[in-house]
Parts: structure tokens; C-alpha cells; sequence
């Protein structure tokens, strides 16, 4: 068993913060003693709490090296006996270095990109202190090499699992989750799912489903639209630019804002494509859930999604930042349902081989366990 502390210090709740605290929940439930060090009266800290993870507030005065924070969490992780912290943001791990001491582990959960030369004195003082980092795409595995000081030898590439039975296209009826979105059963349904900022690309999938009812009109009496995961925390400037966006198209009506969504399977669920359109996305997890639920889905093709999409066989990749390409892409599924049921179904079954969720987990706790292991002698 180990004693494991997660720190993230982000106030939102996306698929980053999604994903920590499900590692959490999941390390948690198969025996080791799991805390999480969270923001005071945050988001996070209610979907911690939500999923059953026993969690401590912190809110840190500063974004790096804030000696103050540091001292509380080094009392919670003395008292806890904390061996190894797991920090899922970059920023973070100065403050949780300092925590931790020369007696701890620290690994860098690392689920976004950077190109970004990291080699000057404090970043060298970062990486060279980890004792493990995790990534998800064999891309950042390149990063880290070439723009770091992280020794190789350190980095652990393990994909998201996903629990296939839990997001199975058996898991909602179609009809049912149309029903609770507001879509009547004959809609030829595309959505977005995720925090509306526009690296997430919401104005170009807008922008790229108005192309295509104004190109084809045999689409417009069928074509709906739902954009899924407006927080709170969401770009205010921005969130208002899209609803002006959608209140000047003529099929308006057609086009749905949902809020974020603790369960997204009802999205999935209701959709004939779900489209991924962000700029540069590192994994995808939304991507990874649509296709377990056997949607055909378009994708951009940035990051880490052509490593999940593989263009004409799971899926189409398009060019990111494009609304024309949405559109072309809108049209060819919709007038090709036999290649969006064979996008479908091949989607699924890679998913079902390649993000095993047991396989994935055992890999992330072998990765701790190494980083124990490494910081032991220093002892």
C-alpha cells in the first residue's frame, strides 16, 4: 500500500482536473491511503468530494515556490505519512517540492502540452528534483526529452483508461438522452463537449455547422447543434460571443448551450457526430468517451488526437481552426451513414483494446512505486 497525496491547485474542474481526481478515486478504492490537497471553496474541491475522496483545503497565496503553503502541506503530509505526492500541474511543483522535502517522491502527472524551452536554473531545479512523471501521448514523451532536463528514464506514457461498460452504447437510449437535451428524434444531432475557451475551438464548430446548413439544403430541416460544458468559471467575453454567434444564425433554434455535466453519457448518447475541433488538444479523454459510446467522430488533427484517430478507419481528422473543413466533414457523414456506422463501430473497438482500464491503472501504480523506490536511497 502506498500513502499518496494529489495536489492540484486549479480552481476549474475540466478533463485535467477530471482525470487527477479520478486517479485519486481509483488508487483510493484499490487500498492505498489517498488524500487530495485542494483549493479552499473551488470546484474541484465539490467533485472531490462528490466522488468520495478524502480531501484537505489549501489555497496557495502564489502561483510558484510560496514557502507559506508549502509549510501547512508539509505538517498534513508528516502527520498523514505521505511517501509520494502526485502533482497534475506544472506550476504547482515548485510549492509541492518544498513540501515534500528530500524524503518524498514527487511525480509530475502531466496531462498537457508545451513547446516551450524549459532549461534555465529553476526549471532544471524542477525536473531534476522529479522522481517520476506520467504522461498520456508519446508526444509529450518527445517534449520532455527535448525540452527538458528530465531524465528519460523517469517518464511513464500511460493513456486514460476508460471503462467501456460504463460508456457503452447501450448505457442510454438514443431517443431518451434527445429527450432530455431538448432534440426531437428526427435531428441529425453534432455536438461539442468541453469548457467553452476558445483554445476548444466552440466558434469554428459553430461556425463550421452554419456552412454546412447553408450549403445543403437537404440538411436544414434535420441539422441540430449542441455545445456541452459551459462552467462558471468559463471566459465571460467569450461564452457571450458565442451566444451572439448562435442568435444571428437563421436555424438558431436548432442549437443548444448545455452546462458542464457530471455524467456527459447523455451527450454522447443523443449525438450523430461528435466533433472534437480545439486547436491543439493533448489527449482528448472527450474524444476517447464519444467513440467508446460508438459515435462517429471528426477530430483536429493536433496534439495527441491522431494518436487516438486514425484518419478514414476511426474517424476523420481535419484541419484544425478550419470551419470549412467541419463543414465538408458535416456533410460527407451525413450523407454516408454507412461510413459514420463503420467510423463507429471500428472507434469502439479500438478503444475497447487499447485503453484498458486495469491495464492503465496497474501501469500508473507501477509508475509510483518506482518513484518510491528512486527517492529511498536519498533517505
Amino acid at each position: 500500500m502506498l500513502r499518496i497525496a494529489t495536489i492540484c491547485f486549479s480552481s476549474t474542474v475540466g478533463g485535467l482536473e477530471l482525470a487527477t481526481l479520478r486517479r485519486a478515486a481509483e488508487l483510493q478504492k484499490n487500498g492505498h491511503h489517498v488524500i487530495s490537497i485542494l483549493p479552499n471553496s473551488s470546484a474541484i474541491l465539490e467533485q472531490a468530494k462528490r466522488l468520495g475522496i478524502t480531501a484537505v483545503a489549501i489555497t496557495p497565496r502564489f502561483s510558484y515556490v510560496d514557502i507559506f503553503a508549502a509549510k501547512t502541506i508539509r505538517k498534513i503530509l508528516i502527520r498523514e505519512q505521505i511517501e509520494v505526492l502526485l502533482v497534475a500541474r506544472t506550476r504547482d511543483l515548485s510549492t509541492a517540492m518544498l513540501a515534500a522535502g528530500g524524503q518524498r517522491a514527487v511525480v509530475l502527472y502531466q496531462q498537457m502540452q508545451f513547446g516551450q524551452r524549459k532549461k534555465n536554473p529553476f526549471h532544471n531545479w524542477v525536473y531534476r528534483r522529479l522522481d517520476g512523471c506520467v504522461g498520456v501521448t508519446e508526444r509529450q514523451r518527445d517534449q520532455f526529452i527535448r525540452l527538458t532536463k528530465l531524465d528519460s528514464a523517469k517518464i511513464s506514457i500511460i493513456p486514460y483508461g476508460i471503462d467501456a461498460e460504463h460508456f457503452s452504447p447501450n448505457a442510454i437510449p438514443k431517443l431518451a438522452a434527445r429527450a432530455a437535451i431538448g432534440v426531437p428524434d428526427s435531428a441529425f444531432l453534432v455536438g461539442i463537449v468541453g469548457g467553452f475557451n476558445p483554445g476548444k475551438g466552440q466558434r469554428e464548430f459553430l461556425e463550421g455547422v452554419a456552412i454546412a446548413w447553408q450549403e445543403e439544403p437537404k440538411i436544414r430541416e434535420h441539422l441540430w447543434a449542441v455545445l456541452v460544458g459551459e462552467r462558471p468559471t468559463d471566459i465571460g467575453q467569450y461564452t457571450t460571443e458565442l451566444r451572439t454567434l448562435r442568435n444571428s444564425l437563421p436555424f438558431r433554434e436548432q442549437i443548444i448551450f448545455c452546462p458542464f455535466l457530471n455524467d456527459p453519457r447523455t451527450a454522447y448518447a443523443g449525438l450523430d457526430l461528435f466533433i472534437l475541433a480545439s486547436h491543439s488538444e493533448t489527449f482528448g479523454m472527450v474524444l476517447q468517451e464519444a467513440m467508446a459510446m460508438g459515435v462517429a467522430c471528426i477530430g483536429t488533427d493536433a496534439g495527441g488526437v491522431p494518436e487516438i484517430i486514425a484518419d478514414e478507419e476511426r474517424g476523420l481528422l481535419i484541419e484544425p481552426r478550419s470551419p470549412k473543413a467541419i463543414a465538408e466533414a458535416i456533410l460527407r457523414l451525413f450523407h454516408n451513414p454507412e461510413l459514420r456506422q463503420t467510423l463507429a463501430a471500428n472507434a469502439r473497438q479500438f478503444v475497447l483494446s487499447a485503453y484498458d482500464p486495469q491495464k492503465q491503472y496497474a501501469a500508473f501504480q507501477e509508475a509510483l512505486e518506482q518513484a518510491v523506490a528512486r527517492r529511498t536511497p536519498s533517505q
